[in-house]
């Protein structure tokens, strides 16, 4: 099926996995270091939370800038919607540690950019166009987060994809942690909504894992950069046949190993 709310990639070809920069300029530059963008068949996915720095310097804006340039420019370059860039579309407040993280996003433009208007609303077109999910034709599923409780067939599925950002379903893709709160999911959540969507195993990123990743059943948990001692990216091939969660756990590689 067609939309654009899914990237599918086929089977051949290397996809780089990266997780949550929250404005970490210096690790995103890195990362685009490690691709190579001139290859078609060498993909980059960041799946989501490219904004908003949690401490130290952000360079929100010009990661912003960057992605926005090279999905225009490249097909092989691709950013999918994390609850930090949804936040800005539906015009919510997030905090953290008391601070209000989309205030201050807004802040950051007007100073940069000298002006809030039309940057901020290039932005959020943006942030509008990014895919929810990536799966690959070897049965990998890539998200920000999740999976939504509320998906129990297909039909739901693509009813989602087809819905705004207020769409209750996508809120679980963006937010939902295992086990924690609310809005927790569980394993058999995961291998439940995996049989729906005819994929193996389901890749993550949105809860910080100083290990650099966490193995929760047939979900990958990754962490690339924020608050993480063991910076991990993936460096995937579509070609290889995944058999088990080892087998993805080979293909895991550190950006300051």
């Amino acid at each position: 099926m067609n939309n654009n709310r899914i990237i599918e990639l086929p089977d051949y070809g290397r996809l780089m996995v990266v997780s949550d920069l929250h404005g970490n300029l210096k690790d995103y530059k890195r990362y685009l270091r490690l691709w190579n963008k001139e290859d078609p068949n060498c993909h980059i996915v960041f799946i989501g939370d490219l904004i908003h720095a949690m401490d130290g310097q952000d360079g929100s804006v010009e990661i912003i800038e960057d992605a926005l340039f090279k999905s225009q420019e490249y097909s092989n370059y691709h950013c999918l919607l994390g609850n930090h860039e949804w936040a800005h579309i539906i015009n919510k407040d997030i905090y953290k540690n008391g601070r209000n993280l989309k205030e201050e996003f807004e802040i950051l433009v007007s100073h940069k950019k000298g002006y809030m208007e039309p940057s901020l609303t290039n932005y959020i077109r943006f942030f509008k166009s990014m895919p929810y999910f990536l799966k690959t034709s070897n049965g990998l599923f890539i998200s920000h987060t999740g999976p939504s409780k509320n998906i129990t067939s297909q039909a739901d599925f693509y009813l989602m994809c087809r819905d705004d950002h207020n769409s209750s379903s996508l809120y679980g893709f963006l937010w939902n942690r295992y086990a924690m709160g609310f809005d927790k999911y569980t394993t058999d959540d995961i291998d439940k909504f995996l049989n729906i969507i005819n994929c193996k195993f389901m890749i993550v990123g949105h809860t910080v894992v100083d290990s650099g990743y966490k193995i929760i059943g047939n979900q990958m948990v990754l962490s690339s950069s924020f608050f993480t001692s063991f910076k991990s990216y993936l460096d995937i091939d579509l070609s290889k046949e995944y058999k088990s969660m080892d087998d993805l756990i080979e293909d895991i590689k550190l950006l300051n190993g």
